[in-house]
């Protein structure tokens, strides 16, 4: 009698980040394990490997479960791409899809003021993007 033995079922689902500001960065998905599951249920951490496969920006990385933006991002709807492997077969795998949306850093303008002689003229203000 031939018993076959087949690795449990991983699946990785696509994640959804929150937006990010791209000039000060930060963590746009904290856990991208939350929503996987191997052989039905929620992936244990210590069950599996978690690797970062490609991003479409540099700036866009995975620490450890962490989808990270580096400052300086531009903004956009960005994409990173992970593998996830089971531990006690490690050719059981499967990759997801994360949606990194970066915002754009506000702008402010505020008002500025100085004075100048009219008669003899001068500068009012050195730099208008002081504040």
């Amino acid at each position: 009698m031939t018993v076959t033995v087949t690795a449990a079922p991983i699946v990785a689902n696509i994640d959804y980040g929150i937006s990010i500001n791209g000039y000060t960065g930060g963590t746009s998905v904290s856990n991208v394990l939350v929503n996987d599951l191997l052989n039905g249920a929620p992936v244990n951490t210590a069950s599996v490997t978690t690797t970062f496969v490609s991003s479409d920006n540099s700036g866009i990385t995975l620490s450890g479960t962490s989808v990270v933006v580096a400052a300086g991002t531009p903004a956009g709807s960005h994409t990173l791409i992970y593998r996830i492997c089971e531990i006690l077969n490690p050719t059981n795998c499967d990759t997801a899809l994360v949606r990194v949306p970066v915002s754009a850093a506000p702008i402010l303008a505020v008002p500025d003021a100085g004075l100048v002689n009219g008669m003899t003229g001068g500068t009012a203000v050195t730099n208008v993007l002081s504040k």
